[in-house]
């Protein structure tokens, strides 16, 4: 990576999340924007953010924005797209939705092979929105045959607070999630 494309993602634009209270170290971090926007501060949003290619960000917006608008309907979260930092080919989808979870069937037996419905709001959207950027990847004249393996790479920001919890002791849970999953997944951690 070259020094000028890693000192953009280094940067911090604005701090987003605040402590409230009086500064001590126990006290509750909160997003202060949505928290001053919704005006209570009970609720706490769950906060998705994927990066996108620049050059696959139509396929999320749609002409006119008919697609991402589409997909806020549908999945009833709020989706919105950062704009690009100077230098970076990404562009950060920020998805975020209240922790109402939404109407789904329950499915008791954990062997089962039946694909698992979504959590939230926003992991719906999460969800539609990767296979919106991997759609033209997986189905533009690629052929699926059992020798031909399909790579699909997809990055995430994690808070750093939530790095432990997406880790485990010792990495057991990101293990288990690769074991599960038969995933590749890699963590980069950038100097703030």
């Amino acid at each position: 990576m070259d020094w000028n494309k890693r000192n953009v993602l280094s940067q911090r634009p604005t701090v987003q999340f605040k402590r409230k209270g009086s500064g001590n170290k126990k006290g509750n971090w909160n997003n202060s924007n949505r928290e001053q926007s919704s005006g209570n501060s009970q609720s706490l949003d769950t906060v998705y953010r994927i990066l996108c290619p620049s050059k696959k960000i139509g396929g999320v917006i749609g002409k006119g924005g008919g697609i991402i608008k589409s997909l806020r309907e549908e999945t009833r979260s709020k989706i919105t797209v950062a704009d690009s930092a100077p230098g970076s080919d990404e562009r950060v989808i920020i998805i975020f939705s209240s922790p109402i979870k939404i109407s789904r069937k329950q499915n008791s037996d954990e062997d089962s092979k039946e694909p698992l419905e979504p959590h939230c709001a926003a992991q719906d959207a999460l969800l539609k929105v990767h296979d919106r950027i991997v759609e033209e990847d997986l189905y533009n004249g690629v052929t699926f045959d059992d020798d031909n393996e399909n790579i699909v790479v997809t990055r995430l920001l994690v808070p750093n607070n939530l790095v432990g919890c997406l880790l485990g002791k010792r990495g057991d849970v990101i293990q288990r999630l690769r074991s599960e999953t038969r995933a590749n997944i890699s963590y980069l951690c950038y100097g703030y």
